[in-house]
């Protein structure tokens, strides 16, 4: 049985990386950590919280339903992500789109899984 594709529209939280020469002497001078971690500390606390509890769910999900699911995280304000705004009709995050086809926006972690449920189960 093929695995249920599940991708989910969310803004992210983004890092940038030098040219793999600068990230080379970055990294052999200990600061490529410190460069990283002070990027993520840019983004406010709420903003930090709902990126840990997606990714969370997402670890809980990989979890239960191992190889028969593949997650697949997309950035809201990629260009991907703007493109599936637009077909699915999505205007507010985190999104779940099963299979394609089926659309759940939301924290309701017990639809979410009914939802998700049914396409496994087939």
């Amino acid at each position: 049985m093929e695995p249920v594709v599940l991708e989910i529209v969310s803004r992210v939280i983004t890092t940038f990386d030098h040219c793999r020469h600068c990230e080379f002497f970055f990294e052999q001078a200990g600061l490529d950590k410190k460069h990283h971690q002070m990027e993520i500390e840019e983004y406010p606390p709420d903003f930090k919280e709902e990126y840990l509890r997606l990714c969370n769910w997402i670890r809980e999900l990989v979890r239960r339903y191992q190889d028969q699911l593949v997650v697949k995280l997309i950035d809201a304000q990629s260009l991907l992500g703007i493109y599936k705004s637009v077909r699915h009709g999505i205007r507010a995050y985190p999104t779940f789109i099963i299979a394609g086809r089926k659309v759940y926006t939301g924290w309701d972690k017990i639809q979410l899984m009914t939802v998700l449920e049914k396409y496994v189960q087939g």
